[in-house]
């Protein structure tokens, strides 16, 4: 693990005075531990950036100092904000959040999951508080993109964590949500679609003194780990690249990139982690790509167990809500899901970052992306490797 470990990758995130504890951990973190920070909660509007172009939901988490704990949102705040993706203007409309999260639950019944499974999750407390203080000091960027027809709400949980850490973690909708492909997804022209959006983030998100976003880091799931790849492409500065089971490392698809002129795999730089599992008949790991990314440092973290939606917040979810994993597999799965955001953070603190500035704070030692598992495999391939 050592080349995770080199400093002149780290960008220098300042603090001013130290923090405070979260409040509470929320259920749905499961095993995690929550970071030295408060979270809080944002909902803003991206305008159009070119003609012909939509507004955008834009959500941030972010490390946050206080705070009223009794305003924390729940879970169904977060599927509610579907209601306005396409009319950010409406973000806190009870009458139509209430729409959204009623259509949600009902699509969870008729899926068969019982009502008593859906309530548990839908009503469980978050970490984050609407538009709690920011806590002083300059913290990384982390870009979210979700995976297809997926919302904040997918990687709210993952967020939420992330944000109590120290990071400040940005999000769009899936573009796949507003106009849903046909059988023949054009996968390029999708990830060129959301590398887009998140390059629209990136902008707004530059004139915050609070953000640094000198090297942004990304995180993707499935579809939407494409998009987090081309993104990284144009941005070859960025910090970091954490895949969940993304379509970078999987059969379907796998030629999505000889559309796209200038593509040299060997000067690609950005260390890479992908996190994956082998249990879901319809993803099919394949790292061919990732074998010939041979200028940067690649991590491939295989846990079995795992279903590809495990790597979203119903991961976190199964074991609260009975009938969204099987019963026998709902503990391992959880526990998968911890696996997944800790060693997420982990890859991040290592490359973005070496330790928090605090006075009188010494550095960590070095730490490994997870702790020993059987039921995890921890693949390194360094520079000019395999």
């Amino acid at each position: 693990m050592t080349g995770c470990q080199s400093a002149s990758r780290f960008a220098p995130t300042y603090l001013l005075v130290p923090p405070q504890p979260v409040v509470l951990t929320p259920p749905l973190w499961g095993q995690l531990e929550a970071g030295p920070w408060n979270v809080g909660l944002r909902v803003r509007t991206l305008p159009p950036d070119v003609a012909g172009a939509s507004t955008l939901q834009l959500t941030l988490w972010y490390p946050a100092r206080g705070g009223d704990p009794t305003r924390r949102v729940h879970y169904r705040d977060y599927v509610g904000l579907t209601s306005s993706e396409e009319h950010p203007e409406a973000t806190g409309d009870a009458l139509l959040a209430n729409e959204a999260v009623t259509r949600y639950e009902q699509g969870l019944v008729d899926r068969g999951i019982p009502e008593e499974s859906t309530s548990a999750w839908l009503d469980s407390p978050m970490a984050a508080v609407p538009d709690a203080p920011p806590a002083p000091g300059r913290f990384p960027l982390v870009l979210v993109a979700q995976g297809r027809y997926h919302s904040a709400q997918h990687q709210a949980v993952l967020a939420e964590y992330l944000a109590s850490h120290g990071y400040v973690v940005a999000t769009t909708p899936s573009p796949t949500r507003r106009a849903p492909p046909g059988p023949d997804l054009d996968v390029l022209a999708t990830a060129r679609a959301q590398a887009h959006e998140l390059e629209r983030a990136l902008h707004q998100l530059q004139s915050d003194s609070r953000i640094d976003s000198t090297r942004v880091a990304l995180v993707g799931h499935s579809l939407g780990a494409r998009a987090a790849f081309l993104f990284v492409l144009a941005h070859p500065e960025a910090a970091a690249l954490v895949s969940l089971d993304g379509g970078l490392a999987n059969q379907a698809g796998k030629d999505w990139l000889t559309g796209l002129p200038y593509f040299y795999p060997e000067r690609y730089r950005v260390p890479l982690l992908h996190i994956y599992q082998e249990g879901d008949a319809e993803v099919v790991p394949d790292f061919e790509l990732l074998e010939s990314l041979r200028g940067a440092e690649r991590w491939t973290l295989r846990i079995a167990g795992m279903r590809h939606l495990d790597f979203t917040s119903v991961g976190a979810a199964s074991v609260l809500a009975p009938g969204l994993a099987p019963a026998r597999s709902a503990a391992d799965i959880a526990q998968g899901w911890a696996t997944t955001a800790s060693a997420t953070r982990r890859f991040l603190d290592a490359n973005v970052r070496r330790r928090l500035v605090i006075p009188g704070a010494p550095p960590p030692p070095p730490s490994p992306l997870v702790t020993p598992d059987p039921r995890v495999t921890l693949t390194h391939w360094g520079e000019g490797q395999p």
